[in-house]
């Protein structure tokens, strides 16, 4: 016969390889359950007065009561809250009662929490946070492409969300961005007001962040007037509230030097996205987020396709001998076959971290990931003596004066040997750079 629980013993009790269920002898079908993890809840077991199993008999049933109390409490017992041994006592009673009247209680369980989802789902449709969520999923932008993954986490963030990596295309709210003041408004309650006091908060401590806030919030507020949710939009008259200049660092070759021997030490993941990133001049997260299944070493080449590229056009991207080298030396990680990753599922992440501490041993500061790519390209042509039309032709980008003229009927060839070309030499140079012997290189003619 089971013994009646106590405080003492539910206490006492401890986990198992598997999980325990522990009865309580004064309150029959009232079980304690104990998880491996140590983990401990209240459950219901019973027979339906309504369902039957195959047998024809009356259908055993669980209803989870909810958590063990850490504390003893006087609050009325939910369902679903931490529950005493007395409160979990008083709500098997009454569950019990219900099928001794002929109620499944599981079934008024399950009524309950579809009542209070829909509620929650109405009371949240015109809100802020779900205008955010639907135009992230929504949004195509002007060319109709939709957003690259990338750019709509970016977006996201600035918003306050990121991506749930255990539940694929939904979000978290973190504990930032725009969320973080506006949180549970109604979209049409956000005024011009509201858009500038946020902006200038952001600026006092992240001009360049509240920059990119304010442009996200003018896209996100033109969605909904397009949609006809908004008659106007509340960021439209806002200003941004710094001034931008374009970059122009270009790491010298002792940097370079230093960076790569850095990045060589840190190795997979992040010195080796470094070392890539500098040979190929690729943009970040195109290479970040890469598959496995764009690259093919043997043929030496690496084919982005358009809805992974900034421009939206197909780029492939010859790999030098040394680009080669790196990949065939990086590990394969299960799950999605990922370049670079960590668990197998998303893209690596933590670069701001992991950029400190190759600055830190480089002992090089005050440059970005883009910055290798405009070293790269500017090393093309000072170095290797590449043309400029192939330069971008190489790295996928058309520049506002060659997209007219003969330069712009250049850059739409492919150049493919011309940019297999460039791209070795390139290689050669920082190879020499890394051992040496640049003063060796010879420049293309």
């Amino acid at each position: 016969m089971a013994k009646r629980l106590t405080d003492r013993t539910i206490v006492q009790v401890k986990a198992a390889e598997s999980r325990r269920e522990i009865p309580d002898g004064q309150c029959a079908g009232l079980y304690l359950t104990v998880h491996p993890t140590g983990a401990k809840a209240w459950a219901l077991r019973f027979r339906s007065p309504i369902e039957r199993d195959a047998a024809g008999q009356r259908k055993a049933k669980k209803l989870t009561l909810g958590p063990l109390a850490n504390e003893p409490n006087d609050d009325e017992p939910q369902i679903g809250r931490p529950l005493s041994l007395t409160q979990a006592r008083v709500l098997a009673a009454g569950a019990l009662e219900q099928v001794r009247r002929g109620i499944d209680p599981t079934h008024e369980r399950r009524t309950e929490k579809a009542a209070n989802r829909d509620e929650a789902i109405s009371r949240s449709a015109n809100t802020v946070d779900a205008a955010i969520i639907e135009f992230l999923t929504k949004y195509k932008g002007p060319k109709k492409r939709g957003l690259r993954d990338s750019t709509r986490n970016l977006t996201a963030y600035y918003f306050g969300l990121k991506p749930d990596a255990e539940k694929p295309g939904e979000w978290i709210k973190t504990d930032a961005g725009v969320l973080k003041r506006w949180s549970g408004r109604p979209l049409a309650s956000i005024t011009q007001h509201d858009v500038q006091t946020l902006v200038d908060a952001i600026a006092d401590g992240a001009p360049v962040s509240a920059n990119r806030t304010l442009a996200a919030l003018k896209t996100l507020f033109k969605f909904y007037v397009k949609r006809q949710s908004l008659l106007t939009s509340p960021a439209a008259l806002v200003d941004a509230p710094a001034a931008e200049e374009s970059r122009d660092r270009i790491l010298s070759d002792v940097e370079v030097k230093a960076v790569w021997q850095a990045a060589d030490a840190a190795a997979y993941p992040f010195g080796r996205l470094v070392q890539l990133l500098l040979l190929t001049g690729a943009r970040r997260d195109e290479l970040r987020e890469a598959p496995w299944a764009e690259f093919d070493l043997d043929g030496g080449r690496w084919t982005l396709p358009g809805d992974r590229v900034k421009n939206g056009n197909e780029h492939s991207v010859p790999l030098s001998n040394w680009a080669k080298q790196i990949l065939r030396s990086m590990p394969r990680i299960k799950g999605r076959g990922l370049l670079f990753t960590t668990t197998g599922d998303t893209p690596y992440s933590g670069l701001s971290k992991a950029k400190d501490r190759l600055d830190t041993a480089s002992g090089v500061t005050g440059w970005t990931l883009h910055d290798l790519r405009r070293t790269a390209a500017t090393g093309m042509a000072e170095k290797c003596g590449v043309q400029p039309h192939i330069i971008e032709a190489a790295l996928n980008h058309v520049s506002g004066e060659s997209k007219r003229g003969v330069a712009g009927i250049y850059n739409r060839a492919r150049y493919a040997d011309e940019i297999r070309k460039a791209l070795q030499a390139w290689a050669d140079y920082v190879d020499a750079l890394v051992s040496g012997n640049a003063a060796n290189v010879v420049r293309i003619r």
